[in-house]
C-alpha cells in the first residue's frame, strides 16, 4: 500500500533533576580600617532544594562547611520553625579579618544512601577603608560666544568674554565666525589673556557649471485604457497618457497585458503594440491529496516513569478535516520503526505510556491506502 501522508513526534520520558539555589549567595562588608575589617560583621542565606519545579526539604551541617579562612568566620545553622524546610546559614566574619573569601556550604536531599549532596559556594569581600586623596586639578575646557573676536596673537584682555574662571589651556570658539582662541594667562574676565589659534570655517568652493537636461527615459504608466493583444501600432485615446514618448510602457492592471509606446504623442495621437503579458498560463487541476497531522492530550514530555499521552491523527483533504476514514485507507502507527497498531475508523488515537518510554521514543503516524 502506498504512504498517502505521516507525521511524527518524539516523546520524551524525563526524571525531574535536584537543584539548589541560594537566596543570597554573596555580601560585601564595609572595613572601619584601612587594614582589617574592623567590627565583626554577619551575612544569611538559605539554600533552596527543587526536584523539577516541585519544592523539597534539604539540610545543612554547619561544622561540613569549608571557610576559606578558618581564624576569622565562623557558620551557624538554625533548622527550627519557618527553617524547617530550608535551614537558615548564618555567616559571620570577625573583625580581624583582612581579605574577602569564600564558605562552602554542602546541601544535603534525602537521607541514607539516598542522600544527595550539592554544594554551593557564598562568597564575601572587605571593603577596606582607604585614605583620602588629594583634589586633581580641573583640565581644559572648552567656551563659546561671540565676546572674543579678532585674528590677534598677541595675548589680549577680552573683559565681555563672561568666563568666571579660565585657565591655561582653555579653548574659546567664536561662534559667528569659526576663530578659535587658547588661554594664555589664567583668570577671570577681567585678566584672562587669550590668543587666536585658528579658524574652523573652511574657505568657500567654486560655483559648480550648469549640467545640460537629460532625454527622458522610458516610463511605466498603469490603467486599464489600452486593451487587446494586437502588434500593430494602435491609438487608444482612453489610454489617460497625456504625453507617450517612444519606449513608455503600459499595463493593463486587470488583464496584466503590457504595451510599448511606438509613436509619441498624447492620448488622441500615441500609437502602442501589445508587448506580452505578465500572468502565466493556467496550470492543470491538481488532485486533492490527504494529509496528516497529529495532536495529543498531555504533550510529548512524561515525567518520572508515570502517565501517559493518548495522540489523536487528524486527516485533511482540501483543507478540510474528514470525519470518515477514506475507501481502502488506514492509518499505520509504528514506534521507534516497529509496526505497533493499524486503525481503519477515524478517529484513530494511540496512546503511549511513559512506562514503555526508555529516555524517548518516536512515534509516526502513516495514512496508507
Amino acid at each position: 500500500m502506498a504512504v498517502k501522508h505521516s507525521a511524527e513526534v518524539t516523546v520524551y520520558d524525563v526524571s525531574d533533576i535536584y537543584g539548589v539555589t541560594l537566596t543570597n549567595e554573596a555580601a560585601s562588608f564595609k572595613a572601619t580600617s584601612d587594614t582589617k575589617l574592623g567590627t565583626a560583621s554577619t551575612a544569611t542565606t538559605k539554600p533552596q532544594a527543587f526536584q523539577g519545579a516541585d519544592p523539597i526539604a534539604c539540610t545543612v551541617d554547619a561544622s561540613a562547611c569549608v571557610r576559606s579562612d578558618t581564624s576569622n568566620v565562623t557558620v551557624t545553622v538554625n533548622s527550627t520553625g519557618d527553617n524547617a524546610t530550608w535551614p537558615l546559614v548564618t555567616i559571620t566574619v570577625g573583625a580581624n579579618a583582612t581579605a574577602g573569601g569564600t564558605v562552602t556550604i554542602p546541601v544535603v536531599i534525602g537521607s541514607g544512601s539516598d542522600a544527595v549532596t550539592i554544594e554551593k559556594v557564598f562568597s564575601y569581600s572587605i571593603a577596606l577603608k582607604g585614605t583620602t586623596g588629594s583634589t586633581g586639578t580641573r583640565g581644559a575646557v572648552w567656551y563659546s560666544g561671540t565676546a572674543i573676536t579678532g585674528t590677534s596673537t598677541t595675548a589680549t584682555i577680552f573683559s565681555s568674554s563672561g568666563i568666571s574662571s579660565a585657565i591655561v589651556g582653555d579653548m574659546y570658539l567664536n561662534t559667528e565666525t569659526g576663530n578659535t582662541y587658547r588661554c594664555t594667562v589664567a583668570g577671570n574676565a577681567s585678566t584672562a589673556k587669550w590668543v587666536y589659534v585658528d579658524n574652523l570655517t573652511g574657505p568657500q568652493g567654486q560655483t559648480g557649471g550648469t549640467g545640460a537636461t537629460g532625454a527622458a527615459g522610458g516610463r511605466w504608466y498603469t490603467g486599464t485604457g489600452i486593451t487587446g493583444t494586437s502588434t500593430t501600432a494602435t491609438v487608444y485615446s482612453g489610454s489617460g497618457v497625456s504625453s507617450a514618448v517612444v519606449g513608455d510602457m503600459y499595463m493593463n492592471t486587470s488583464t496584466s497585458n503590457y504595451y510599448r509606446c511606438t509613436v509619441a504623442g498624447n492620448a488622441s495621437t500615441a500609437k502602442w503594440v501589445y508587448a506580452g503579458s505578465s500572468k502565466g498560463a493556467k496550470g492543470d487541476t491538481g488532485d486533492n491529496p490527504y494529509t496528516l497531522s497529529l495532536t495529543s492530550d498531555n504533550g510529548n514530555v512524561l515525567r518520572n516513569n508515570a502517565g501517559n499521552t493518548t495522540y489523536t491523527a487528524h486527516v485533511y483533504q482540501a483543507g478540510a478535516e474528514v470525519s470518515t476514514m477514506p475507501s481502502g485507507h488506514s492509518i499505520k502507527w509504528y514506534v521507534d520503526g516497529t509496526l505497533a497498531e493499524t486503525d481503519t475508523s477515524l478517529p484513530a488515537q494511540y496512546t503511549v505510556a511513559a512506562s514503555s518510554v526508555d529516555g524517548k521514543a518516536v512515534v509516526r503516524a502513516q495514512l496508507e491506502g
